[in-house]
């Protein structure tokens, strides 16, 4: 449970580096992607500029995400210490398949970054990078509620961490909003990819710190 909970930890931290650190460092431009109604040129424009500091968040974002997989396998193994269940079983198959759309997701990013792609290639790569984030919130969603609902009932981990997921569980569902809502904080590109899933990283940190306590 420790080295779960300290790969949470440095998770999030890697994570929020990569997203909040990165972008101060950049002048904050980095936060502020080209809205949905932006033309190709714009996209390509952006990502050219800022192509070090993208690069750098992506990389560290990566390396975030992939500790999210130890994180997952410890609270895991936790869940089913009373034995397996149908809920244990969708927490499980729920963050492997959210961790594996947000690192699909990545990808067209980085060969955006990378290669500096022509106009109408950029729109098509960045267009998949903010779809397959916004998908992830389905598995995210079933994840988070999954874990609320067995650790409400068995109180293997501290209730307010179920707190914690129950808010992330509901509120990305809202990412769905992205495919349907086409200008604003809704839209594929608007604040709502950013926003929601801070309440998956506080989950995972509220998490993480429980299972390190547990563990002294």
């Amino acid at each position: 449970m420790k080295l779960a909970g300290w790969a949470g930890v440095l998770g999030f931290m890697s994570a929020g580096i990569g997203s909040a650190g990165i972008g101060a460092f950049d002048g904050g431009a980095l936060w502020q992607f080209p809205g949905t109604q932006s033309s190709p040129a714009e996209i390509a424009s952006f990502v050219a500029e800022h192509r070090t500091a993208a690069l750098v968040a992506m990389v560290l974002n990566a390396l975030g995400v992939s500790l999210w997989l130890v994180f997952g396998a410890g609270v895991w193994l936790k869940l089913r210490e009373g034995g397996e269940s149908v809920l244990s079983g969708c927490f499980a198959l729920g963050l492997t398949g959210f961790v594996t759309l947000i690192f699909a997701g990545f990808t067209p990013f980085f060969l955006l970054a990378y290669r500096g792609a022509a106009p109408d290639e950029a729109r098509l790569l960045y267009d998949l990078t903010f779809g397959l984030l916004a998908m992830s919130g389905v598995p995210t969603a079933l994840a988070l509620c999954s874990y609320c609902a067995l650790v409400w009932r068995t109180g293997r981990f501290p209730r307010w961490t179920a707190v914690l997921a129950a808010i992330g569980s509901a509120t990305h569902l809202l990412l769905l909003a992205s495919f349907v809502v086409k200008d604003g904080f809704f839209s594929l590109e608007g604040q709502v990819i950013t926003v929601i899933p801070a309440t998956l990283f506080f989950w995972i940190l509220g998490t993480s710190v429980a299972m390190l306590r547990a563990d002294r």
